[in-house]
């Protein structure tokens, strides 16, 4: 789809509410005459997650950054029957629509790039190729592959009911627990935790039930694009760096054309721990998909 002379022109970054029900907000960077690249943050985060990325695209790229209602100072919303990943896919699939938008990357993390693969199978004419940080459809077989999705949706609705229960400073307390896991730079942490601080406590506790409790392997089969999976390794991990491959890559089994890529010397928020290696290997993902 040709895009207008105006839309051509270098955007200014903006913030604005972009959809009927306020899923998201996002804030648009770089040349909207060139590739498009919507970023989604993950859990309890917010699009800032990616500031390192977008800086280094600069003017080569259509920038959208979004960040999810009830994350990091976004006012919630409703999430409805249809939940919270299939609910901000649904708003982000409608932001595409309506923006004519084509040849779409999408890059998402942890949440968010389950959110981005529910995406690329809504808007399968739209997508052009997936990048996945640290993300699996299945988490609760990560660590026991005899897991069924009825285990998994018992134990996250419990885990889930528990998180949102809690007095607020216990469960910011929990979730300042989990920062060495997030990320090996510890500066880091204040930021995380200001995101925490400022996110909604019952969105994350419903959120967090999803990605721990659902298997949202079977849409998988329905993306033909290509999609990069990026894992973190460090020193210290469960398993070995092969293993971990391993492990994901049978996870993503049943797409038509995903790889998988180990980084090393990161942890969860690997976009901030190797910042180089991250955007090399996005520099050289969108090349491959223009």
């Amino acid at each position: 789809m040709l895009k207008s002379l105006a839309a051509a022109l270098t955007v200014a970054v903006t913030a604005v509410a972009a959809s009927a029900e306020d899923r998201f907000v996002v804030e648009r960077h770089g040349d909207a005459g060139a590739q498009t690249v919507l970023f989604v943050p993950g859990l309890a985060s917010s699009g800032q997650t990616w500031d390192g990325a977008v800086g280094e695209l600069g003017e080569t790229a259509d920038i959208h950054v979004f960040t999810l209602a009830g994350f990091a100072g976004v006012p919630a919303v409703e999430t409805g029957s249809d939940g919270f990943i299939a609910g901000a896919a649904g708003a982000i699939s409608d932001y595409i629509a309506q923006g004519g938008y084509s040849d779409v990357v999408l890059v998402g993390h942890s949440l968010g790039g389950q959110v981005a693969l529910q995406v690329a199978a809504r808007s399968s004419d739209a997508v052009s190729a997936v990048m996945v940080v640290d993300s699996v459809p299945f988490y609760a077989r990560l660590f026991n592959p005899a897991a069924t999705p009825e285990q998994a949706a018992a134990s996250g609705e419990m885990f889930a009911a528990q998180m949102s229960s809690l007095p607020r400073e216990q469960f910011l307390a929990m979730m300042g627990q989990g920062l060495p896991v997030q990320s090996l730079d510890t500066a880091f942490h204040a930021t995380l935790t200001e995101w925490f601080a400022a996110s909604d406590q019952a969105v994350i506790a419903a959120a967090f039930a999803e990605v721990s409790g659902r298997d949202f392997s079977s849409v998988l089969e329905e993306i033909d694009v290509p999609v990069l999976i990026l894992a973190p390794w460090a020193p210290g991990a469960p398993v070995d760096a092969e293993t971990l491959q391993t492990m994901y890559a049978a996870q993503y089994a049943p797409l038509e054309n995903g790889s998988v890529e180990i980084v090393e010397g990161a942890r969860h928020f690997l976009m901030i721990d190797q910042p180089a290696a991250f955007s090399a290997r996005l520099a050289r993902f969108l090349a491959d998909n223009r």
